[in-house]
């Protein structure tokens, strides 16, 4: 995630919108996303439900490792590519036209995760103190280790989270330029 140091740099959006089309989303959907022009990253929505023990449903997307125009090949859209771990959204990415749609197809026995970690801060500013949760916002008796990583952070994000991490990730990879600040 960037570091801000204003309300403005949070409130701008640097996601490229790719349809002005409102679209409505469903569990199954493939889309992808553009973090910089001529960039495009591809995802799932691969469940819809309550989470962290809101009575709302909100969507649980993959953001995979797969950066392609067209849609890439079905190997590339699978649990084991992730970019990151599974993001709890809103509906904004898809209705405001950030997040493309471009098939939708049942999700499969091998197309999510058996469990879904993510991470929730107790709110002490030290970045290692921390619980691990499942979706019902549930503490787990489990110690974190190098292998989850397809961890996120319990609560809610929406496309402009999104294309944060993604440009950071992005960026680190050399695959977006750096951003200078002054």
């Amino acid at each position: 995630m960037p570091e801000f140091r204003s309300l403005e740099e949070v409130n701008a959006c640097s996601a490229i919108r790719l349809t002005e089309k409102r679209q409505r989303a469903k569990v199954g959907d493939i889309f992808r996303l553009s973090p910089a022009p001529g960039l495009f990253v591809w995802g799932r929505l691969v469940k819809r439900a309550s989470f962290f023990g809101l009575n709302a449903e909100f969507n649980l997307v993959y953001i995979y490792d797969a950066l392609s125009p067209g849609r890439p090949v079905p190997e590339l859209l699978t649990p084991r590519n992730l970019l990151f771990g599974p993001s709890v959204v809103n509906n904004l990415g898809f209705s405001r036209g950030y997040w493309e749609i471009f098939a939708s197809e049942s999700i499969g026995t091998g197309d999510m995760l058996n469990e879904h970690r993510f991470v929730r801060f107790k709110g002490t500013g030290n970045s290692e103190d921390y619980d691990l949760v499942d979706e019902a916002g549930t503490r787990l008796r489990v110690a974190h280790s190098e292998g989850d990583k397809f961890l996120s952070q319990s609560g809610f994000g929406n496309f402009n989270s999104i294309d944060w991490r993604l440009q950071g990730i992005l960026r680190a990879r050399g695959s977006l330029p750096s951003v200078t600040g002054g």
